[in-house]
């Protein structure tokens, strides 16, 4: 999905709620955070050298003793560019639409939150072993 396509998702689940969302980088930026502060997802999982500057946080090791992947901090441009893909699995493009909506609702907040936090919930127990 393309940050266009969740703009135009996210103007639409918030039509007769907030009439210029007015969706920025950050609102992104935020949802990643959200997201990866509850999964792994895989598109952002990196191997970790430690030289790296975009780390969100460590994932635990598999063997040894020492971290060896992490979850990028995703930085997203500014202006958004609308054209560009969103660096995130599939089965949580939606969880980021529904993170958005819960930061710029003015009548649904917890209803959009607590549909992103499904997705990411059901996302986990199918992903993650």
């Amino acid at each position: 999905m393309t940050y266009g396509e969740a703009v135009s998702f996210i103007n639409g689940f918030l039509r007769g709620d907030n009439s210029n969302p007015g969706v920025l980088p950050l609102h992104f930026e935020s949802a990643f955070m959200e997201i990866e502060s509850n999964s792994e997802p895989s598109r952002m999982t990196a191997d970790y050298t430690g030289s790296e500057t975009d780390v969100f946080r460590l994932l635990p090791p598999e063997y040894g003793e020492t971290p060896n992947r992490y979850l990028k901090k995703i930085e997203v441009a500014d202006p958004l560019d609308e054209s560009a893909e969103m660096p995130i699995d599939e089965p949580l493009f939606m969880a980021v639409v529904f993170y958005v909506c819960s930061y710029l609702s003015n009548k649904k907040r917890d209803y959009y939150e607590k549909k992103a936090e499904k997705i990411v919930s059901v996302y986990r127990s199918n992903v993650i072993p």
